[in-house]
């Protein structure tokens, strides 16, 4: 009787002992995760992109070397915390976009009312990828984020060719399967607000830029994916540019506001404009140098700048403090914070943006496509729409940072497309203005200097670098993967080469 009785039971005892904050499986929703995963790409790797990505490709520049917060691309020296920024954040198993994007996967993928968002989760990856494996070489791919699903907690690196050939086809098949007539999660969709025309080409334009990044490793698969890319439609305008921006404008929450611009707002980053960015700038007459540049004399004091073109200059890379009291762009009168860096007032908002793909970068694209004749466009037309998309895309950060249409074409009058000049020329003049496109995008910049190597600059020699003087062509991988996925990471060595800022990836061989 007394074993019944405590059967009798059971059925309460469990529902007493259940926990009513906890979420089950089935209640919790795959959208839930969309846009954290979104604003966690967007959010937590600015070290890369700006300490990097935007000094190694000479658009920014500082006469610090080794501190906490310095430009360590300038001089091309290797520091860990920063090196390995972008792979700790993408791969947290926390709040990572890796593992978020698979719970995704686990959590909506075969079930119909989730189609959109499979497919958008799917072209987001690639983004998230993308960006990583041309930061880093071969990565963790197609065993990445399953420890929790699958107990994989030393996932294999995959070659770079065989992640490209996966994004691209991923691209491919979900772009095509968007459908405009379901469910759009719009609220959980931070970028494009559900607009799934937007995504299409989002997931073309994808396709084009990773299309192009074969051009050098294999030009008959990168003719194909441009052609691709180009008859599927990329962005239109700049109102269909994947930006994201910081969602706490007082920069109350660290968490939630534009970590970029957060650097530049409160002092942390000394960075100043490079001379070579700065003097492509101002040589050309380029119009949005006035809104780009300013001086700080007391570089923490955001309320005391100059503006003043006739003393605005950039500061050559490579300098330290000693050095750059004897380089011939130094005026003794003045302190070091006497070269220009990056207008706060436009550029330095806790809501401001950061942009991961744009018009401008596809126009360039699809010229460069169209001088090699793997497309059939006018080069002349799409450089000239791609340099009118890059200038007029900043009042995106500001809306006083207008430049218009009068200024755009005298600056191609004073500027004309090369193309009868031979294809060299056209391809360096497209590629250089990519670079000047993609400003602040450090990686994007990084990325297509190594693919097209253009501009041609000079690298920077100082004595203690660790590349040998030479543009490092890759970051390495963090030191903690020697000790925790040891045998993965000594096979990725073995094929790729050695861990080091000189070995080059797959498609820049």
């Amino acid at each position: 009787m007394a074993t019944a009785g405590l059967s009798a039971c059971d059925n309460g005892f469990e529902e007493l002992n259940k926990n009513p904050l906890t979420v089950t499986q089935e209640q919790f929703k795959a959208e839930y995760l969309f846009s954290t995963a979104q604003y966690r790409t967007f959010r937590g790797d600015e070290t890369n992109s700006l300490y990097y990505g935007s000094t190694m490709t000479q658009q920014m520049a500082t006469l610090s070397d080794r501190g906490i917060f310095d430009f360590f691309g300038d001089k091309y020296v290797y520091h860990e915390s920063a090196n390995d920024n972008l792979w700790l954040a993408t791969y947290d198993g926390g709040l990572g976009p890796v593992k978020l994007l698979e719970d995704i996967f686990h959590l909506a993928e075969g079930k119909d009312d989730y189609h959109n968002l499979v497919q958008m989760t799917r072209i987001w990856r690639t983004i998230v990828y993308s960006r990583l494996t041309d930061m880093y070489g071969d990565i963790p791919y197609s065993e990445a984020g399953k420890g929790y699903y699958d107990r994989l907690f030393r996932p294999k690196y995959d070659a770079q060719k065989d992640i490209y050939s996966h994004m691209l086809a991923e691209l491919e098949d979900a772009t095509a399967k968007l459908d405009v007539s379901r469910k759009t999660f719009a609220s959980a969709d931070i970028a494009y607000k559900g607009d799934i025309t937007k995504w299409k080409k989002l997931g073309y334009s994808m396709m084009l830029r990773l299309g192009m990044r074969l051009s050098k490793v294999d030009p008959e698969s990168a003719r194909l994916w441009a052609d691709k890319a180009f008859k599927g439609g990329t962005f239109a305008s700049n109102a269909d540019n994947l930006v994201i921006r910081g969602a706490d404008a007082a920069g109350a929450n660290s968490n939630l506001v534009n970590g970029q611009s957060e650097m530049f707002r409160v002092g942390f980053v000394p960075g100043k404009l490079s001379a070579t960015f700065f003097n492509f700038m101002k040589n050309g007459g380029d119009p949005r140098l006035k809104y780009i540049a300013a001086i700080y004399p007391d570089w923490r004091n955001n309320s005391v700048k100059d503006t003043n073109p006739a003393i605005q200059k950039g500061l050559p890379n490579g300098l330290n403090a000693t050095t750059v009291k004897s380089d011939p762009s130094y005026d003794p009168t003045k302190n070091e914070h006497q070269y220009s860096g990056v207008n706060r007032d436009i550029f330095a908002k806790f809501d401001g943006p950061r942009f991961f793909a744009t018009f401008a970068e596809s126009e360039f694209l699809l010229a460069e496509a169209a001088v090699r004749g793997w497309i059939t466009a006018d080069a002349k037309a799409r450089y000239e729409s791609g340099v009118a998309g890059a200038m007029k895309v900043l009042t995106t950060y500001d809306a006083s940072a207008v430049i218009s249409d009068q200024d755009i074409a005298a600056y191609l009058l004073a500027n004309p497309y090369s193309g009868a000049m031979g294809t060299e020329k056209a391809l360096e003049q497209i590629n250089t203005q990519y670079w000047a496109a993609t400003f602040l995008n450090g990686y994007e910049t990084y990325a297509n200097l190594r693919r097209s190597g253009y501009p041609k600059l000079v690298p920077v020699q100082y004595p203690d670098n660790d590349s040998n003087g030479k543009i490092p062509s890759r970051l390495r991988y963090p030191q903690s993967e020697m000790v925790y996925n040891k045998v993965s990471y000594e096979t990725a060595v073995g094929r790729q080469g050695a861990d080091n800022f000189n070995t080059k990836i797959w498609w820049d061989k």
